[in-house]
Protein backbone atom coordinates (compact mmCIF):
# COMPACT_ATOMS: atom_id res chain seq x y z
CA UNK A 1 0.00 0.00 0.00
CA UNK A 2 3.21 2.38 -0.60
CA UNK A 3 0.68 4.45 -2.90
CA UNK A 4 -0.83 5.65 0.52
CA UNK A 5 1.97 5.97 3.21
CA UNK A 6 1.22 9.62 4.57
CA UNK A 7 -1.94 10.61 3.05
CA UNK A 8 -3.70 12.26 5.67
CA UNK A 9 -7.30 10.71 6.79
CA UNK A 10 -9.41 12.46 9.35
CA UNK A 11 -11.96 10.74 11.22
CA UNK A 12 -14.83 12.11 12.84
CA UNK A 13 -17.40 11.22 15.39
CA UNK A 14 -20.03 13.79 15.46
CA UNK A 15 -22.60 14.48 18.41
CA UNK A 16 -25.66 12.97 18.44
CA UNK A 17 -29.26 13.01 20.59
CA UNK A 18 -32.59 11.75 20.37
CA UNK A 19 -34.39 11.48 17.13
CA UNK A 20 -37.64 9.96 16.05
CA UNK A 21 -37.81 6.00 16.13
CA UNK A 22 -34.97 5.39 17.87
CA UNK A 23 -35.41 2.47 20.96
CA UNK A 24 -34.42 4.84 23.55
CA UNK A 25 -36.28 7.29 25.45
CA UNK A 26 -34.87 10.73 25.36
CA UNK A 27 -33.94 10.96 29.84
CA UNK A 28 -32.21 7.82 29.44
CA UNK A 29 -30.18 8.02 26.34
CA UNK A 30 -29.45 11.36 27.55
CA UNK A 31 -27.28 10.33 30.58
CA UNK A 32 -26.75 6.28 29.58
CA UNK A 33 -23.00 7.56 29.07
CA UNK A 34 -20.45 8.44 26.55
CA UNK A 35 -18.91 5.29 24.33
CA UNK A 36 -16.22 5.40 21.92
CA UNK A 37 -17.11 4.87 18.14
CA UNK A 38 -15.28 0.89 17.67
CA UNK A 39 -16.30 1.20 14.01
CA UNK A 40 -14.28 3.91 13.56
CA UNK A 41 -11.26 3.56 15.89
CA UNK A 42 -10.87 0.26 14.08
CA UNK A 43 -10.90 1.91 10.78
CA UNK A 44 -7.89 4.18 12.55
CA UNK A 45 -5.98 1.11 12.66
CA UNK A 46 -7.10 0.02 9.63
CA UNK A 47 -5.41 2.72 8.12
CA UNK A 48 -2.43 3.38 10.69
CA UNK A 49 -1.77 0.20 9.54
CA UNK A 50 -1.88 0.67 6.07
CA UNK A 51 0.51 3.81 6.17
CA UNK A 52 -2.29 6.75 6.63
CA UNK A 53 -1.37 9.42 9.18
CA UNK A 54 -4.83 9.43 11.17
CA UNK A 55 -6.69 12.07 13.16
CA UNK A 56 -10.17 10.87 15.09
CA UNK A 57 -12.53 13.45 16.26
CA UNK A 58 -15.02 12.97 18.66
CA UNK A 59 -16.73 15.81 18.98
CA UNK A 60 -19.46 13.90 21.25
CA UNK A 61 -17.16 13.27 23.80
CA UNK A 62 -15.46 16.07 23.93
CA UNK A 63 -18.38 18.18 23.33
CA UNK A 64 -16.77 20.39 20.37
CA UNK A 65 -18.82 22.37 17.89
CA UNK A 66 -18.73 22.02 14.32
CA UNK A 67 -16.22 25.22 14.26
CA UNK A 68 -13.80 23.81 16.52
CA UNK A 69 -13.92 20.59 14.55
CA UNK A 70 -13.34 22.51 11.55
CA UNK A 71 -10.59 24.28 13.35
CA UNK A 72 -8.72 20.90 13.53
CA UNK A 73 -9.28 19.56 10.89
CA UNK A 74 -7.71 22.58 8.63
CA UNK A 75 -4.80 22.28 11.42
CA UNK A 76 -3.81 18.70 10.43
CA UNK A 77 -4.61 18.91 6.65
CA UNK A 78 -6.84 15.89 5.23
CA UNK A 79 -7.11 14.21 2.13
CA UNK A 80 -9.55 12.72 2.90
CA UNK A 81 -12.47 13.21 6.06
CA UNK A 82 -14.17 10.19 7.21
CA UNK A 83 -17.42 9.00 9.16
CA UNK A 84 -19.82 5.99 10.24
CA UNK A 85 -23.51 6.40 9.46
CA UNK A 86 -26.25 4.45 11.26
CA UNK A 87 -29.88 4.76 9.90
CA UNK A 88 -32.21 6.02 12.67
CA UNK A 89 -28.86 8.98 12.91
CA UNK A 90 -28.23 9.82 9.21
CA UNK A 91 -29.65 13.38 9.37
CA UNK A 92 -28.00 13.85 12.12
CA UNK A 93 -24.62 12.84 10.94
CA UNK A 94 -25.46 14.14 7.40
CA UNK A 95 -25.71 17.90 8.83
CA UNK A 96 -22.08 17.73 10.20
CA UNK A 97 -20.79 16.08 6.86
CA UNK A 98 -22.43 19.24 4.63
CA UNK A 99 -21.10 21.83 7.23
CA UNK A 100 -17.20 20.06 7.41
CA UNK A 101 -17.44 19.80 3.80
CA UNK A 102 -18.25 23.39 3.60
CA UNK A 103 -15.31 24.25 5.56
CA UNK A 104 -13.25 21.46 4.87
CA UNK A 105 -13.21 20.57 0.89
CA UNK A 106 -11.70 17.34 0.63
CA UNK A 107 -13.72 13.94 -0.54
CA UNK A 108 -16.25 12.19 2.31
CA UNK A 109 -15.59 8.21 2.62
CA UNK A 110 -18.63 6.72 5.06
CA UNK A 111 -18.90 3.48 6.18
CA UNK A 112 -21.18 1.42 9.02
CA UNK A 113 -23.78 -1.01 8.16
CA UNK A 114 -26.24 1.22 6.99
CA UNK A 115 -23.84 1.48 3.70
CA UNK A 116 -24.86 -2.30 3.44
CA UNK A 117 -28.05 -1.81 3.20
CA UNK A 118 -28.66 1.98 1.68
CA UNK A 119 -25.59 2.32 -0.51
CA UNK A 120 -27.09 3.76 -3.19
CA UNK A 121 -29.73 5.87 -1.86
CA UNK A 122 -26.22 7.49 0.38
CA UNK A 123 -24.32 8.04 -2.60
CA UNK A 124 -27.21 10.09 -3.81
CA UNK A 125 -25.85 13.19 -1.56
CA UNK A 126 -23.38 14.77 -3.66
CA UNK A 127 -21.43 15.98 -0.10
CA UNK A 128 -20.52 11.76 0.02
CA UNK A 129 -17.89 10.71 -2.65
CA UNK A 130 -16.96 6.96 -1.53
CA UNK A 131 -18.78 4.21 0.89
CA UNK A 132 -17.30 1.06 2.43
CA UNK A 133 -20.17 -1.39 2.46
CA UNK A 134 -19.02 -3.88 4.36
CA UNK A 135 -15.59 -4.66 6.13
CA UNK A 136 -12.91 -2.57 6.12
CA UNK A 137 -10.07 -4.31 6.68
CA UNK A 138 -9.20 -5.26 2.81
CA UNK A 139 -11.83 -2.83 1.03
CA UNK A 140 -10.63 0.42 2.85
CA UNK A 141 -7.01 0.59 2.04
CA UNK A 142 -7.41 -0.82 -1.80
CA UNK A 143 -9.90 1.65 -2.67
CA UNK A 144 -7.73 4.39 -1.15
CA UNK A 145 -5.24 3.35 -2.96
CA UNK A 146 -7.33 3.22 -6.22
CA UNK A 147 -7.97 6.83 -5.84
CA UNK A 148 -4.84 8.09 -5.11
CA UNK A 149 -3.17 5.81 -7.97
CA UNK A 150 -5.93 6.52 -10.32
CA UNK A 151 -6.61 2.74 -10.61
CA UNK A 152 -9.80 1.23 -11.71
CA UNK A 153 -12.40 1.63 -8.25
CA UNK A 154 -14.86 -0.62 -9.87
CA UNK A 155 -12.50 -3.50 -9.15
CA UNK A 156 -12.45 -3.08 -5.40
CA UNK A 157 -14.83 -5.32 -3.73
CA UNK A 158 -16.77 -4.04 -0.97
CA UNK A 159 -17.04 -0.42 -2.03
CA UNK A 160 -19.56 2.41 -3.28
CA UNK A 161 -18.78 5.57 -5.35
CA UNK A 162 -20.04 8.12 -7.97
CA UNK A 163 -18.92 8.31 -11.42
CA UNK A 164 -17.97 11.58 -13.31
CA UNK A 165 -20.87 11.24 -14.63
CA UNK A 166 -23.27 10.62 -11.82
CA UNK A 167 -23.21 7.14 -12.05
CA UNK A 168 -23.74 5.35 -8.43
CA UNK A 169 -21.53 1.91 -8.60
CA UNK A 170 -21.75 -0.26 -5.76
CA UNK A 171 -19.43 -3.46 -6.28
CA UNK A 172 -19.46 -7.25 -4.91
CA UNK A 173 -19.41 -7.89 -1.10
CA UNK A 174 -15.59 -8.02 -0.48
CA UNK A 175 -14.73 -11.50 1.23
CA UNK A 176 -14.87 -11.42 5.36
CA UNK A 177 -11.44 -10.45 7.37
CA UNK A 178 -9.64 -12.96 9.00
CA UNK A 179 -11.31 -11.49 12.62
CA UNK A 180 -7.46 -12.33 14.54
CA UNK A 181 -5.56 -10.16 11.73
CA UNK A 182 -7.47 -7.26 12.15
CA UNK A 183 -6.08 -4.26 14.16
CA UNK A 184 -6.78 -3.25 16.64
CA UNK A 185 -8.62 -0.21 17.58
CA UNK A 186 -6.73 2.90 17.84
CA UNK A 187 -7.48 3.88 20.90
CA UNK A 188 -4.42 6.06 21.57
CA UNK A 189 -5.71 8.53 19.30
CA UNK A 190 -7.91 9.86 21.93
CA UNK A 191 -8.74 10.19 25.60
CA UNK A 192 -9.47 7.32 27.24
CA UNK A 193 -10.82 8.94 30.25
CA UNK A 194 -13.87 10.80 28.49
CA UNK A 195 -15.60 7.55 28.04
CA UNK A 196 -18.05 6.02 30.58
CA UNK A 197 -21.33 4.26 31.00
CA UNK A 198 -23.92 4.86 33.86
CA UNK A 199 -23.18 2.10 35.95
CA UNK A 200 -19.19 2.18 34.98
CA UNK A 201 -16.97 2.06 38.34
CA UNK A 202 -13.54 3.44 37.33
CA UNK A 203 -11.64 5.55 34.74
CA UNK A 204 -10.43 4.84 32.14
CA UNK A 205 -12.92 3.00 30.47
CA UNK A 206 -13.81 1.33 26.62
CA UNK A 207 -15.44 -1.02 25.10
CA UNK A 208 -14.45 -4.38 23.59
CA UNK A 209 -15.85 -6.88 20.62
CA UNK A 210 -14.43 -10.41 20.50
CA UNK A 211 -16.68 -11.75 17.62
CA UNK A 212 -18.84 -10.63 14.56
CA UNK A 213 -22.12 -12.69 13.65
CA UNK A 214 -24.22 -14.31 15.09
CA UNK A 215 -25.85 -17.82 14.74
CA UNK A 216 -29.09 -17.22 16.73
CA UNK A 217 -32.19 -15.19 14.55
CA UNK A 218 -33.97 -13.12 16.68
CA UNK A 219 -36.48 -11.10 14.72
CA UNK A 220 -35.19 -7.73 16.02
CA UNK A 221 -31.31 -8.10 15.37
CA UNK A 222 -29.38 -7.68 12.16
CA UNK A 223 -26.80 -9.91 14.19
CA UNK A 224 -28.15 -13.36 13.01
CA UNK A 225 -27.86 -12.52 9.26
CA UNK A 226 -24.01 -12.71 9.46
CA UNK A 227 -21.84 -15.65 10.27
CA UNK A 228 -20.46 -15.93 13.89
CA UNK A 229 -16.73 -15.46 13.42
CA UNK A 230 -14.62 -15.35 16.93
CA UNK A 231 -11.50 -13.64 17.50
CA UNK A 232 -9.34 -16.55 19.56
CA UNK A 233 -8.86 -15.93 23.36
CA UNK A 234 -5.00 -15.11 23.08
CA UNK A 235 -5.98 -12.31 20.37
CA UNK A 236 -8.48 -10.97 22.76
CA UNK A 237 -6.61 -10.56 25.68
CA UNK A 238 -3.66 -9.43 23.86
CA UNK A 239 -6.07 -6.14 23.45
CA UNK A 240 -7.01 -6.09 26.91
CA UNK A 241 -3.32 -5.86 27.92
CA UNK A 242 -2.38 -3.42 25.20
CA UNK A 243 -5.53 -1.08 26.68
CA UNK A 244 -4.47 -1.99 30.81
CA UNK A 245 -0.57 -1.22 30.16
CA UNK A 246 -0.48 1.00 27.79
CA UNK A 247 -3.35 3.42 28.18
CA UNK A 248 -4.73 3.07 31.29
CA UNK A 249 -7.82 1.59 31.06
CA UNK A 250 -9.59 -0.32 33.97
CA UNK A 251 -12.95 -1.33 32.96
CA UNK A 252 -14.10 -2.93 29.78
CA UNK A 253 -17.99 -3.84 28.36
CA UNK A 254 -17.80 -6.42 26.05
CA UNK A 255 -20.18 -5.61 23.40
CA UNK A 256 -20.48 -8.48 21.79
CA UNK A 257 -24.35 -9.97 21.32
CA UNK A 258 -23.73 -12.91 22.72
CA UNK A 259 -20.33 -13.22 24.34
CA UNK A 260 -20.67 -17.03 25.65
CA UNK A 261 -21.87 -18.11 22.81
CA UNK A 262 -18.57 -20.59 22.66
CA UNK A 263 -18.22 -21.20 26.56
CA UNK A 264 -14.89 -23.35 25.90
CA UNK A 265 -13.50 -20.33 24.42
CA UNK A 266 -14.82 -17.79 27.23
CA UNK A 267 -13.10 -20.30 29.78
CA UNK A 268 -9.69 -19.51 27.64
CA UNK A 269 -10.11 -15.85 27.34
CA UNK A 270 -10.72 -15.57 31.50
CA UNK A 271 -7.67 -18.15 32.13
CA UNK A 272 -5.57 -16.02 30.15
CA UNK A 273 -6.59 -12.63 31.85
CA UNK A 274 -5.89 -14.60 35.51
CA UNK A 275 -2.95 -15.71 33.90
CA UNK A 276 -1.57 -12.38 32.99
CA UNK A 277 -2.44 -11.17 36.37
CA UNK A 278 -4.80 -7.95 34.36
CA UNK A 279 -6.07 -5.45 36.99
CA UNK A 280 -9.49 -4.96 34.79
CA UNK A 281 -12.99 -5.49 35.26
CA UNK A 282 -15.38 -5.97 33.06
CA UNK A 283 -18.62 -6.73 31.81
CA UNK A 284 -20.60 -8.63 29.15
CA UNK A 285 -23.93 -9.46 27.16
CA UNK A 286 -25.31 -12.83 26.47
CA UNK A 287 -28.27 -15.01 26.69
CA UNK A 288 -29.59 -16.89 29.40
CA UNK A 289 -29.39 -20.37 27.38
CA UNK A 290 -25.73 -19.61 26.77
CA UNK A 291 -24.73 -19.85 30.25
CA UNK A 292 -23.43 -22.69 32.57
CA UNK A 293 -22.00 -22.40 36.16
CA UNK A 294 -18.52 -23.00 34.61
CA UNK A 295 -18.56 -19.78 32.79
CA UNK A 296 -20.19 -18.10 35.65
CA UNK A 297 -17.16 -19.12 38.18
CA UNK A 298 -15.00 -18.73 35.09
CA UNK A 299 -16.33 -14.83 34.21
CA UNK A 300 -16.49 -13.49 37.77
CA UNK A 301 -12.48 -15.03 38.72
CA UNK A 302 -11.55 -13.10 36.23
CA UNK A 303 -13.24 -9.65 36.98
CA UNK A 304 -16.27 -9.91 35.32
CA UNK A 305 -18.84 -7.68 37.13
CA UNK A 306 -22.27 -7.73 35.22
CA UNK A 307 -23.76 -9.40 33.05
CA UNK A 308 -26.55 -8.09 30.53
CA UNK A 309 -29.01 -10.37 29.68
CA UNK A 310 -31.56 -10.13 26.79
CA UNK A 311 -35.12 -10.60 28.45
CA UNK A 312 -37.34 -8.94 26.13
CA UNK A 313 -40.32 -10.18 27.10
CA UNK A 314 -42.54 -11.87 30.01
CA UNK A 315 -44.83 -13.36 27.82
CA UNK A 316 -44.21 -17.09 26.32
CA UNK A 317 -46.01 -16.35 22.94
CA UNK A 318 -44.23 -13.18 22.37
CA UNK A 319 -40.69 -14.75 23.31
CA UNK A 320 -41.69 -17.32 20.52
CA UNK A 321 -42.48 -14.80 18.31
CA UNK A 322 -39.33 -12.84 18.94
CA UNK A 323 -37.50 -16.33 18.28
CA UNK A 324 -35.71 -16.33 21.33
CA UNK A 325 -35.32 -19.97 22.56
CA UNK A 326 -35.63 -19.42 26.00
CA UNK A 327 -38.32 -19.59 29.14
CA UNK A 328 -39.92 -17.86 32.39
CA UNK A 329 -38.38 -20.00 34.23
CA UNK A 330 -34.61 -20.32 32.72
CA UNK A 331 -34.86 -16.43 33.13
CA UNK A 332 -35.21 -16.89 37.21
CA UNK A 333 -32.70 -19.85 37.03
CA UNK A 334 -30.12 -18.38 35.33
CA UNK A 335 -30.42 -14.75 37.21
CA UNK A 336 -30.61 -16.87 40.40
CA UNK A 337 -27.44 -18.50 39.28
CA UNK A 338 -25.53 -15.45 38.67
CA UNK A 339 -25.99 -13.56 41.38
CA UNK A 340 -25.21 -16.46 43.30
CA UNK A 341 -21.99 -16.42 42.02
CA UNK A 342 -21.11 -12.60 42.77
CA UNK A 343 -21.96 -11.26 39.48
CA UNK A 344 -23.95 -7.97 39.18
CA UNK A 345 -27.44 -8.58 36.35
CA UNK A 346 -28.38 -6.38 33.58
CA UNK A 347 -31.81 -7.15 31.97
CA UNK A 348 -32.90 -5.71 28.43
CA UNK A 349 -36.83 -5.69 27.87
CA UNK A 350 -38.82 -4.24 24.40
CA UNK A 351 -41.76 -2.56 24.50
CA UNK A 352 -44.14 -2.59 21.60
CA UNK A 353 -42.93 -6.56 20.19
CA UNK A 354 -45.47 -8.11 17.79
CA UNK A 355 -48.58 -9.05 19.12
CA UNK A 356 -48.22 -6.91 22.11
CA UNK A 357 -51.02 -5.01 24.26
CA UNK A 358 -51.27 -3.66 27.74
CA UNK A 359 -51.46 -7.02 29.34
CA UNK A 360 -48.80 -8.35 27.86
CA UNK A 361 -46.13 -5.30 28.77
CA UNK A 362 -47.79 -5.68 32.34
CA UNK A 363 -46.21 -9.42 32.27
CA UNK A 364 -42.80 -8.03 31.00
CA UNK A 365 -42.77 -5.46 34.03
CA UNK A 366 -43.87 -8.07 36.62
CA UNK A 367 -41.03 -10.34 35.13
CA UNK A 368 -38.79 -7.44 35.39
CA UNK A 369 -39.77 -6.73 38.91
CA UNK A 370 -39.36 -10.68 39.95
CA UNK A 371 -36.26 -11.52 38.70
CA UNK A 372 -34.19 -9.30 41.54
CA UNK A 373 -32.05 -7.53 38.67
CA UNK A 374 -29.59 -5.38 39.61
CA UNK A 375 -30.31 -3.19 36.68
CA UNK A 376 -33.02 -3.16 33.54
CA UNK A 377 -33.32 -1.24 29.96
CA UNK A 378 -36.70 -0.60 28.54
CA UNK A 379 -36.32 -0.06 24.70
CA UNK A 380 -39.43 0.76 22.61
CA UNK A 381 -39.07 -1.86 19.61
CA UNK A 382 -37.90 0.03 16.58
CA UNK A 383 -38.10 -2.10 13.36
CA UNK A 384 -34.38 -1.64 11.76
CA UNK A 385 -33.58 -2.40 8.36
CA UNK A 386 -32.00 -5.65 7.60
CA UNK A 387 -33.91 -7.83 10.44
CA UNK A 388 -37.04 -10.63 10.09
CA UNK A 389 -39.38 -7.56 12.02
CA UNK A 390 -38.55 -5.06 9.19
CA UNK A 391 -39.35 -7.81 6.77
CA UNK A 392 -42.58 -8.58 8.28
CA UNK A 393 -43.25 -4.67 8.57
CA UNK A 394 -42.28 -4.25 4.55
CA UNK A 395 -44.78 -6.90 3.52
CA UNK A 396 -47.60 -5.46 6.32
CA UNK A 397 -47.32 -1.97 4.59
CA UNK A 398 -45.77 -1.89 1.23
CA UNK A 399 -43.50 0.67 2.52
CA UNK A 400 -39.89 1.21 3.00
CA UNK A 401 -40.02 3.87 5.23
CA UNK A 402 -36.53 3.65 6.16
CA UNK A 403 -35.67 4.10 2.51
CA UNK A 404 -38.19 6.80 2.36
CA UNK A 405 -36.10 8.20 5.15
CA UNK A 406 -33.10 8.34 3.90
CA UNK A 407 -33.63 9.40 0.40
CA UNK A 408 -36.22 12.17 1.21
CA UNK A 409 -36.32 13.38 5.12
CA UNK A 410 -39.72 11.62 5.68
CA UNK A 411 -39.88 11.40 9.28
CA UNK A 412 -42.93 9.68 9.62
CA UNK A 413 -42.91 7.18 13.02
CA UNK A 414 -42.42 3.87 12.00
CA UNK A 415 -45.03 1.33 12.86
CA UNK A 416 -44.60 -1.55 14.60
CA UNK A 417 -45.53 -5.06 12.69
CA UNK A 418 -48.32 -6.94 14.50
CA UNK A 419 -48.77 -4.67 17.25
CA UNK A 420 -51.88 -1.87 17.63
CA UNK A 421 -50.46 -0.05 19.68
CA UNK A 422 -50.06 3.59 19.27
CA UNK A 423 -46.69 5.30 19.44
CA UNK A 424 -47.78 7.80 22.23
CA UNK A 425 -49.14 4.11 24.19
CA UNK A 426 -45.65 2.09 23.87
CA UNK A 427 -43.61 5.71 25.40
CA UNK A 428 -46.31 5.90 28.26
CA UNK A 429 -45.79 2.46 29.12
CA UNK A 430 -41.73 2.44 28.59
CA UNK A 431 -41.37 5.05 30.68
CA UNK A 432 -43.62 3.53 33.06
CA UNK A 433 -41.63 0.36 33.40
CA UNK A 434 -38.38 2.02 34.14
CA UNK A 435 -40.55 4.20 37.53
CA UNK A 436 -41.79 0.97 38.27
CA UNK A 437 -38.44 -1.03 38.37
CA UNK A 438 -35.89 1.61 39.59
CA UNK A 439 -38.33 3.90 42.42
CA UNK A 440 -38.78 0.97 44.45
CA UNK A 441 -37.57 2.48 47.97
CA UNK A 442 -35.96 -0.86 49.16
CA UNK A 443 -34.42 -1.34 45.45
CA UNK A 444 -33.02 2.61 45.89
CA UNK A 445 -31.90 1.85 48.72
CA UNK A 446 -29.68 -1.21 47.66
CA UNK A 447 -28.25 1.00 44.80
CA UNK A 448 -26.96 4.33 46.56
CA UNK A 449 -25.52 2.30 49.17
CA UNK A 450 -23.20 0.67 46.19
CA UNK A 451 -21.99 3.61 44.82
CA UNK A 452 -18.41 4.52 45.27
CA UNK A 453 -17.57 7.49 44.08
CA UNK A 454 -19.34 11.16 43.77
CA UNK A 455 -19.24 11.35 39.88
CA UNK A 456 -21.18 8.00 40.16
CA UNK A 457 -23.54 9.39 42.61
CA UNK A 458 -24.53 12.70 40.65
CA UNK A 459 -24.79 10.72 37.18
CA UNK A 460 -27.17 8.48 39.14
CA UNK A 461 -29.20 11.49 40.96
CA UNK A 462 -29.28 13.35 37.88
CA UNK A 463 -30.91 10.97 35.73
CA UNK A 464 -33.34 10.02 38.81
CA UNK A 465 -34.39 13.53 38.82
CA UNK A 466 -34.88 14.00 35.53
CA UNK A 467 -37.17 11.06 35.23
CA UNK A 468 -39.01 11.88 37.99
CA UNK A 469 -39.70 15.03 37.00
CA UNK A 470 -40.96 14.64 33.10
CA UNK A 471 -44.04 12.34 34.10
CA UNK A 472 -45.02 10.94 30.71
CA UNK A 473 -49.23 11.88 31.06
CA UNK A 474 -51.70 12.28 33.67
CA UNK A 475 -52.52 9.07 33.04
CA UNK A 476 -49.75 6.60 33.79
CA UNK A 477 -51.25 5.96 36.79
CA UNK A 478 -53.85 3.95 34.86
CA UNK A 479 -52.57 0.52 35.58
CA UNK A 480 -49.74 1.56 38.67
CA UNK A 481 -51.98 0.17 41.32
CA UNK A 482 -52.60 -3.27 39.19
CA UNK A 483 -48.56 -3.83 39.48
CA UNK A 484 -47.70 -3.42 42.83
Amino acid sequence: MAAIDGVKVALVYPPYGPVRNEPGIKTVKENYGIFPSLSLLYVAGILERAGCEVLFVDAHAEGLTIDETVARLRAFGPSFVGYTITTYLFFQTMAWIKAIREAVDVPTIVGGVHLSIYPRETLGYDVIDYAVTGEAEIALPQMLTAIVSGGELSRVAGISFRKSNGEIVVTPKAADCDVDAAPFPARHLLDNSLYFSFISKYKNFSCIITSRGCPYKCIFCEQGSKPFRARSPNNVVDELELCNKEYGIREFDFFDSSFTIRKDRVIAICDEIKRRKLDIIWAARTRVDCITDDVLKAMKSAGCTRIYYGIESGNREILATLKKSTSLEMYHDVVARTKANGIHTFGYFMVGNPYETEATIRQTIRLALSLDLDYAQFSKVTPMPATEMYTLLLKETGRDYWREHIVSGVDDDIPRPLCNMSDEEIQKWTRLAYLRFYYRPRYMARQFSRIKSVEEFKRSAATAFKMLSSPPSADVDTGMEVLT
